[in-house]
């Protein structure tokens, strides 16, 4: 699935989603962020807001500082990215998840993109036929 990456230091996750996609922020009753026309995800450390934005599926990203010391029983902090970005794309509950992690590369349309953004871990999980 194509989707986007935006961030931006120092900005309003609103602000972001205005400035990116030309649309307003607003959340469904169980708080997930949403924007007109597209699936979106939001994440933010150190001052920076991420934004991924997709037409089709749904979305998660997540992201921590590359310094930050990974939750106990996750090797590295994108480990850790992963699962977050997994369940916001999801709905899954990330504390459940985090005791019995599942293996996110064998669940059918499961996509999962590292990159390294100034200085953080970010993770970005797409769901395709979920």
């Amino acid at each position: 699935m194509d989707y986007s990456l935006f961030y931006q230091k120092n900005t309003t996750s609103r602000a972001l989603v205005k400035d990116c996609l030309g649309a307003e922020l607003f959340h469904t009753p169980s708080g997930a962020p949403q924007a007109e026309g597209c699936a979106i995800s939001l994440s933010g450390t150190a001052g920076i807001t991420f934004l991924a934005a997709a037409r089709e599926g749904r979305i998660g990203v997540d992201a921590e500082l590359l310094t930050r010391t990974p939750p106990r029983g996750f090797a590295t902090i994108f480990d850790w990215t992963d699962l977050e970005a997994y369940c916001k794309a999801s709905g899954e509950n990330l504390f459940s998840l985090a005791k019995s992690r599942p293996d996110l590369a064998a669940i059918k349309g499961v996509k999962i993109e590292r990159r390294e953004v100034e200085g953080c871990a970010v993770s970005v999980c797409t769901l395709n036929d979920f």
